[in-house]
This record gives structure tokens, C-alpha cells and sequence, in this order.
């Protein structure tokens, strides 16, 4: 148990507490501020309204202690031209650095202005950068944008019909006008973001970006699309995708319109049935033994000759009913739960049979609807009983659940429809030519109508109109299909597979004028690759085949009669497009860090790590670091039909209402992605975040301005001690440098920028402003100007300065080298152009820092038992055994003082510290006033007499003065 003994004005109590750490802050004696042009102020009760202020050794400096408003961002552009934001990167590269960290930019869609998700991606791969820089590394950050693709094309197709941007118009089937408008609207689109990123202070050579619609990136994709494809990954087949007969296109989800008033003429369908199980047959022995048939319900009767299987769910129940149709009972299976509508098709007049279970069926088969080929019954997870029977025909070849189905089942996808949306001649002259949309549909049906026809025995049980929502081609307002056609894909399930169109890198295969097989070469690929980087992307389709193909090639099928192959128009997909930047960016499999939003695993994350590894045999990455998505402070997901969008160039650069949208700056919106990044999560912004990260950095910078103005007259060459010579707390404030530093570098390495900024706030709150510069201001202020007592705080400020703006840099760029350009003495010292490897280990005292904590539960027990009583007004009688008093004795060797480490520590006028009786690791306070009068110039109870100087400041006045 530790005691206090409080005598202040007359009162003796006796007080026993626990010991908890206490980090306080004590009233500063001596506030000074300044402006840009050093002008300083003063306050009220400052020295200088003495005769001995001008003797006070007051802080200085031009940096301003705040900059609001717009002068936020003229300062912050300000600071980018003065500390060459512009040219760091080159200055960097030149540098002889004997480690390089690569960092692969994954490439935003240049598709519109920057959001937020953009300034988290971009500002936590600069925070990473310039950590590396700081550390020794040279950097290889190199941005780039992803220009190609459906929604680049649409949106500026869309644009130019808006804005009417052009006079000409635009025809919609001309290749070359629709990859110009979209180019174009993709450079505009990277200016715009690019001079966001550069506004956030993002470090690179904004120069030399790269872009996936240049010929040198091209070219270089079209190579690894050779090697790929004579690897084995890539292969052509078959793939449905929205079909436009009437514009005779494919066409993308985000190209469709949905009619709700769409007439269909839909059917149901029994087709007979064969390896009925015996527990269905016997329930019709005493019916005469009607054919079993399964009933289909469709309202594509155009699909039906492309039909491999019929669908069923095997948990659902099916029954066995007979239906009277003609005087004839015929025998169906059909979805229990769907009875009513059987009842609906064909009249009241049914006789359910029994009932099973849908998995009863997997072994049965049934006669196809338009031939005698026998096709199975499949189960399938798409079956649904909300209409038809609780079977679903399915054709591969024309819808996507029946695709997946035959990848599933192994079943044929072949499609016999033409790019005009016609039957083909394979199914039969009663089809061929036929539109499917239109008379083809109905040939379908009076097929199925004919028990002579190839229809056969299959039964068309009824017919009607079923009015439905049904896709549109938006551009001829007319209905579309669903066709498979030949696509090229990498030979893998996880790959992802969209529908493709004109605006993106054309896929280097040409097709054989007769067998329409592709024509797959090396040495036709490389020589297109090199006619793309000589003539530009769009001359795929603008020269002819003679112009693309090898000229010996040429001249040999010229020699041999044979026709030259036709180019293809197929386009690689997007995914292949910016996942390949691995190889036409870096060259190789040789990124150090791959740094993306969460969503990116299943996408480019996924599509670099498949190139790669079918290519190299490796990754692309050694790490990948993953951020979550933001959201407003309630937690929901931005939209603009909730209003709750955060714009960051509202936030750095403020909006037309600065009540509402004040300007926060780069530097706040970079310490809140920093504050908010931790792995995969989620991040929340809105006015309360912002305005307690703003708080934030403005705690740093107000302590960054006053170590800056203390060391004014500092000079380290001349003024350096020995560690060992300076006082034993300026030795623990070291200390904790050194372990502070240690543990934010580490941060860094571990991308826990989290903690960082948690970390340096708290380290600036409690050691720096709540201890240490509370106690130095004396010293700092009062003692003689070159002193060593002096000397010793301001090497402790030198490097607290120094270690601060280092490990703070890569969060705040723009607050660090302001610091740096207000300097007194190093106006060409930049951040950026610094290395280090932490703090010395010479610093890392633990024996000591624990001997001063000890220390400083004594201090705790002062604070808290004076309360508001300023300490500088009271003595203290000090007794101790063990080890506190050895300790004690480490801040004050003699019994009584008014001028040691531990009255510094305490902040009181003098100590007398006494060994307590007894072997006991306790320790009691008394706390008295002061028997001394206040010093004119210190402020310190410590003057003989009243109306004069202390016996230090006398000595300092006279020595110095």
C-alpha cells in the first residue's frame, strides 16, 4: 500500500489508492501561435509582459497551426509542386537500391468519375509504396486502366446520344466508329480519374501509365494468347448467349429490354416413355397397358428439335394419371403439385393413378419430340413448380440452365440455327430456311400435330397465347433468342465467361474459307501482333486478310489455288484482357503484392492467377492484400436513391455548400482510409467520420508544429550529446521512440495501417503531448540556450521530429513535407528522399523505462490527489525503500532540491525524498505549499524573495544575457 499525505492549506489526510496508470495533461504556461509570414502571438499571462519575457526562450515557426477551407487546397496543391510530388517516382528509380518492390496495379474501369471504393483501392496502395520507399526499397508501381468492354461501349454510346458530341452520324454496325466513340470516351474517363489520384498525393509517374487499348499492350497479350493456346488452355466451343435475329448480333445482358407484353405461343407436349419402372406399369394392368408418356410444357416450340433431355426435381412428387383424349386413355406423369393445371389443359376428366418421388424416374427415357432418338430424363436443380408439368424440356444449345445441364450430364450442344435466327438444313426440309421467331414456331407445332409427321407419336396435348416478360434487342426493339455460338474460352471451369462484342481485343484467329475450321498458327499470331503495334488496334478490322495474314503465307495459298482464310470477329474477354497485364505490363510472374477490393478473388485475382499458372507454371503474386467495400455510417451500401453517396472530391475539395460539405483535404481523407482499412472489412464514412479524422490529423499536426518551433535554434551537428549523458527521462522518451517505432514499421510490413494511425495518436496523446513535452517546457524554455540540460530535451525533439514524420509519411504526405519545407535549416530536406531502418537500438532501455514507470506511479498518485491545484505551488516530502527508491534516486540523487529529474517529473518546486524505515517497497507522499515565492521569469516557486528571479534564472540572465 502505497500512502499520500496531503498537508495543502492546512489539511493532513491520509490516502491509500491502487495504482493505475494515468495519462494527464497539465495546464501549458506558454502558448505561442504563428501564422505563415512568423508573426507570433501571444497570450495574456505570457512572460513577455514582463521585463524578463524577452529572456524566455519561446518556440517559433512559420507553419500555421491550422488551414482550413479552401486554403486546404491550395496548400495541399501547393506543397505537391514544392516537394516534387511529381517527379518522386523517377528520382526513386534512378536510385542505386539493391532491393526492388513490385506492386502491380489491378486496372480500375475507365468507365466514368472516381468514388470512394476508387480513393480506398489507390490511397492503401500509396501508403504501401511510400513505405517501401521509406524503407530502403526501389518501387515498380505502375498504373493502368482497363478500357475495354460492354459497359465502356454502352456508356458512350449513350453519351453521344445525350450530348449529340458529334455532328456525324453514328452507324451502329460499323466497327470502327463504335471502338473511336468508346475509345474516346475511355480517355476521357482516365484524365478525369487520373487527376483524382494525383490530387490524393498517389505516388507514380503519371506519364507512363498503362492503358489495355494500346498497341503495346496488345501485342503482347496476343503472344500469350499464342502460347496459351499451343499449351493446350485454350479451345473453341459452343456457348449460349443472347441472340438478335434482327440485328443479326449477339448481345450482352446490360443490351436488353424486357417486353411484359410479350405473346408466346407455349405447348404441352407427351412424349412416350421407355423403361417405365414395373411399380408405374402395374398400376395400368387392369387399365389395358396405356403408353406412359412424359408431358413437357414450353413456350419456345422452337426449341423443341434441339431438345437432348427432359429435367425433373428428385424430391418433388410426381404422378401417374390417366387422361381420356379422343375415346383413347392415355397414360402421364406429371408434377403433383401441378395437377390443377393438367386439369386446366385437358378438362376435369383425369384419374390420378399413384404417386413417387422424382428420383424414381433417373433411368427412364423417352422418344425425342420431331425424331426416333431416344433421350434420358436428367435431374435438375432449376426445376421449379410454379406452371407447366414439373419436367422441363431442355435444349442446350438455346438456354442457360439447359447449358449447364449438358455440362453436367455430358449431353451434345449443337445448334442448327443460322446467324439470321433460320433453321439450318440438318433439321429436314419441313424447317429449313424457317425464321425460328416467327413461321418456325408454328412449323414446329403443325409437325406435332401430324401423328403421320415425324412428330409421330409424340401427342400435342393443347395450344395457347401465354403472355409473358420476355428479353428485346434495345437497339431494334425486337425479340431475341437464345443461340449457342463458337466462343473461345481457357480451359477452365472457375474462368468466368461473358458475352463479347466489337469493343475490346480482337481474338487472332483467322477460319478456313471452305471447312470453316480455325486456323490456329504461332507465326500468323505474332505477325498480327506486330500489325496491331504498327498500325493501331482497330487495323483487325480494317485491312483485309492479305494485309493481316504473313506474307509467305500469302503468296503459298496464292500458289496453291486455295482461297485465304476469313478473319474472325470474335473479341477476348475482359477478364483475359486486364488478367493478362502481368505479361504486358511486368514481362513475367514477378509482382510482390497484388492489392484489390474483396470482389477481385473471384475476378482479377483469379484471372492473373489462371493466365499465369497455364503460362509459367506460377502466380503472378507472392502476396495478396484484400479490402472491403464502403459504406455510409449507418452501414448501407451507397446508392444514389438513398442520397448517401460520399463524392471524394467533395470530400477533399468540399462542395458548393461548405456548412453541409466542408474541405477535409487529402491528408484526412487518406488517415481515414489508413484508420479504416483492416483486412476484408468493410468501411464506413460519412460527416462524423470524417470530421473525427480531421480532428485526428490536426492533433498531429499541432504536435509536429511544436517540436518544429522548439528546435528553431537546434543545430545537431553542434549540439549532439552522448545517449549516456543526457538526463535519465530524456533516455526513457528515446526509449519509447525506439519500441513506438519498432511497432509501427512492423504495422506497415503487416498492412495494419489500422493500427498505425490508432497507434501514433495514442503514442502523441500520452507520451508525447500528456508526458514528456509537459514536463521539458522549463528546460526548454528557461535554461540557458546552449546548456546541456537544454541540449539534452531539444536531441530528444530532434528525433522524436524526425521518427515522426517518417513513420507518419506514408499516411500523411502532404502534412510531412510541409513540416519538412518549414524547417529553419533544411529547406531541401524531403521525406520522400529519406531511408530508414527504425529507431537505434543504443535507444531500447527497458531496465531504465522500467525504473522511470516506477517513477511515474508516484506522479499518478500526485495528480490525482491535487486535482486542479497547480503543481508548480507545492512542495513534496518523499518517502521510499526497495526498489521505488532506488528508482527515485535515479531522478534525484540528492535528499533535497528544487532542480532535479524527479521535480521535473512531478512538476512541483522541490522534492525531499527520504528512505522510509524498514525493508518495504512502499512509498508515502506529502504534499505542502511551497515555502518559495514565484519567479518572474520561470514561474517556478523557487525565488528568495518575492518580485524575483530564482537562483537559475538569475545565473542563465547573467552567464547568457
Amino acid at each position: 500500500m502505497r500512502q499520500l499525505r496531503n498537508s495543502v492549506a492546512g489539511d493532513t489526510l491520509l490516502h491509500t489508492r491502487n495504482i493505475n496508470w494515468l495519462l494527464f495533461h497539465v495546464q501549458q504556461r506558454f502558448a505561442f501561435t504563428s501564422s505563415v509570414c512568423g508573426k507570433e502571438g501571444q497570450s495574456s499571462e505570457s512572460p513577455a509582459r514582463n521585463k524578463y519575457g524577452s529572456t524566455v526562450l519561446l518556440p517559433f515557426t512559420t507553419l500555421p497551426l491550422r488551414v482550413e477551407g479552401v486554403k486546404r487546397v491550395h496548400n495541399e496543391k501547393h506543397i505537391q509542386e514544392a516537394a516534387n510530388f511529381s517527379s518522386l517516382y523517377e528520382w526513386q528509380r534512378r536510385q542505386k537500391r539493391a532491393q526492388e518492390f513490385v506492386l502491380h496495379d489491378g486496372p480500375p474501369y475507365a468507365n466514368g468519375r472516381p468514388h470512394i471504393g476508387h480513393a480506398v483501392n489507390k490511397i492503401l496502395k500509396d501508403i504501401t509504396v511510400r513505405h517501401k520507399l521509406l524503407r530502403g526499397y526501389k518501387v515498380n508501381y505502375i498504373p493502368g486502366w482497363d478500357c475495354h468492354g460492354l459497359p465502356i461501349e454502352l456508356k458512350a454510346l449513350q453519351q453521344r446520344r445525350k450530348g449529340k458530341r458529334s455532328k456525324e452520324k453514328l452507324d451502329k454496325n460499323d466497327p470502327i466508329q463504335i471502338r473511336a466513340t468508346a475509345k474516346k470516351f475511355a480517355e476521357e474517363a482516365i484524365n478525369i480519374q487520373r487527376s483524382a489520384f494525383e490530387r490524393w498525393g498517389v505516388l507514380a509517374n503519371w506519364n507512363n501509365v498503362y492503358c489495355t487499348f494500346n498497341p503495346e499492350y496488345i501485342s503482347r497479350q496476343l503472344q500469350l494468347f499464342a502460347q496459351l493456346y499451343e499449351n493446350g488452355y485454350i479451345y473453341q466451343d459452343y456457348k449460349p448467349v443472347y441472340f438478335s435475329p434482327s440485328s443479326g448480333t449477339s448481345l450482352a445482358e446490360a443490351e436488353l429490354e424486357y417486353n411484359a407484353q410479350h405473346c408466346s405461343p407455349s405447348v404441352y407436349v407427351a412424349l412416350p416413355a421407355s423403361n417405365v419402372p414395373h411399380s408405374i406399369q402395374d398400376k395400368l394392368i387392369e387399365y389395358g397397358k396405356p403408353k406412359v408418356h412424359v408431358v413437357v410444357w414450353t413456350t419456345t416450340p422452337w426449341t423443341l428439335p434441339a431438345n437432348e433431355a427432359i429435367c425433373y426435381s428428385p424430391e418433388k412428387l410426381y404422378t401417374l394419371v390417366l387422361v381420356k383424349r379422343k375415346e383413347q386413355l392415355v397414360a402421364c406423369i406429371w408434377a403433383e403439385e401441378l395437377l390443377h393445371e393438367l386439369r386446366k389443359t385437358v378438362s376435369e376428366d383425369i384419374t390420378p393413378l399413384c404417386s413417387f418421388k422424382g428420383s424414381l424416374l433417373s433411368d427412364m427415357k423417352y422418344r425425342h419430340p420431331l425424331n426416333d432418338r431416344l433421350c434420358p430424363c436428367v435431374p435438375g436443380s432449376h426445376v421449379t413448380m410454379n406452371k407447366g408439368t414439373g419436367l422441363v424440356h431442355t435444349a442446350p444449345a438455346h438456354g442457360h440452365d439447359d447449358f449447364l445441364v449438358a455440362l453436367e450430364q455430358k449431353l451434345t450442344v449443337e445448334c442448327n440455327i443460322d446467324d439470321k435466327g433460320r433453321y439450318q438444313a440438318k433439321l429436314g426440309p419441313e424447317l429449313e430456311g424457317k425464321r425460328v421467331l416467327d413461321e418456325g414456331n408454328e412449323a414446329v407445332i403443325q409437325l406435332l400435330s401430324e401423328p403421320s409427321g415425324c412428330g409421330g407419336p409424340s401427342i400435342l396435348l393443347s395450344k395457347e397465347d401465354f403472355i409473358h416478360s420476355y428479353p428485346y434487342d434495345w437497339r431494334t426493339k425486337k425479340p431475341v433468342i437464345i443461340r449457342a455460338s463458337k466462343q473461345w474460352f481457357m480451359n477452365t471451369e472457375q474462368l468466368k465467361k461473358k458475352a463479347l462484342r466489337v469493343w475490346g481485343v480482337p481474338i487472332p484467329v483467322f477460319y478456313d474459307a471452305v471447312t470453316g475450321l480455325p486456323v490456329v498458327e504461332r507465326g500468323i499470331i505474332e505477325h498480327v501482333a506486330e500489325v496491331l503495334l504498327r498500325e493501331g488496334c482497330d487495323s483487325w478490322w480494317e485491312l483485309p486478310e492479305e494485309k493481316l495474314l504473313p506474307s509467305e503465307y500469302v503468296r503459298e495459298m496464292k500458289q496453291q489455288g486455295r482461297q485465304l482464310p476469313t478473319k474472325g470477329m470474335d473479341i477476348l474477354d475482359i477478364w483475359f484482357d486486364s488478367g493478362s497485364s502481368w505479361h504486358s505490363v511486368l514481362g513475367g510472374p514477378s509482382a510482390d503484392l497484388y492489392l484489390e477490393g474483396v470482389d477481385q478473388f473471384n475476378g482479377w485475382f483469379q484471372s492473373s492467377l489462371l493466365t499465369s499458372v497455364a503460362a509459367t507454371g506460377k502466380a503472378p503474386y507472392k502476396k495478396l492484400y484484400v479490402h472491403g467495400f464502403t459504406l455510409d455510417e449507418a452501414g448501407n451500401k451507397m446508392s444514389k436513391s438513398l442520397g448517401n453517396v460520399v463524392d471524394p472530391e467533395i470530400v477533399t475539395d468540399g462542395g458548393k455548400n461548405l456548412q453541409k460539405d466542408p474541405v477535409y483535404g487529402s491528408d484526412v481523407l487518406r488517415w481515414w482510409v489508413a484508420s479504416h482499412s483492416t483486412n476484408h472489412a468493410n468501411m464506413t464514412i460519412g460527416k462524423r467520420i470524417l470530421d473525427q479524422s480531421k480532428e485526428s490529423v490536426q492533433k498531429v499536426r499541432a504536435v509536429l508544429r511544436f517540436l518544429l518551433a522548439s528546435l528553431g535554434d537546434y543545430n545537431p551537428c553542434e549540439h549532439s550529446l552522448p545517449v549516456a549523458d543526457l538526463r535519465p527521462v530524456d533516455q526513457y522518451m528515446l526509449h519509447l521512440i525506439h519500441e513506438h517505432t519498432e511497432k509501427i514499421w512492423e504495422y506497415y510490413e503487416k498492412f495494419l495501417y489500422h493500427r498505425v494511425t490508432a497507434a501514433s495518436i495514442a503514442f502523441i496523446n500520452s507520451n508525447i503531448s500528456g508526458l514528456y513535452i509537459s514536463i521539458i517546457k522549463d528546460r526548454l524554455y528557461c535554461e540557458s540556450r546552449t546548456g546541456n540540460k537544454r541540449m539534452s530535451a531539444l536531441l530528444v525533439l530532434h528525433h522524436l521530429l524526425h521518427h515522426l514524420l517518417l513513420s507518419l509519411a506514408p499516411v500523411l504526405p502532404h502534412l510531412t513535407e510541409e513540416v519538412a519545407l518549414h524547417h529553419h535549416s533544411n529547406k531541401d530536406w524531403c521525406v520522400f528522399q529519406q531511408t530508414t531502418s527504425g529507431a537505434p537500438s543504443l535507444w531500447n532501455q527497458p531496465e531504465l523505462a522500467r525504473n522511470i514507470e516506477q517513477c511515474l506511479t508516484v506522479r499518478d498518485e500526485l495528480y490525482r490527489s491535487i486535482s486542479a491545484i497547480d503543481p508548480l505551488k507545492l512542495h513534496v516530502k518523499l518517502t521510499a525503500g526497495g526498489n521505488m527508491l532506488q528508482s527515485l534516486r535515479l531522478m534525484q540523487t540528492s535528499t533535497d532540491t528544487t532542480d532535479s529529474g524527479l521535480t521535473e517529473l512531478l512538476r512541483v518546486s522541490r522534492v525531499i525524498l527520504l528512505p522510509s524505515e524498514g525493508d518495504t517497497e512502499e512509498f508515502s507522499l506529502e504534499v505542502l505549499d511551497s515555502i518559495g515565492n514565484k519567479c518572474l521569469r520561470c514561474w517556478k516557486f523557487t525565488a528568495e524573495h518575492r518580485e524575483d528571479l530564482c537562483a537559475r534564472c538569475k545565473e542563465v540572465i547573467t552567464s547568457t544575457w
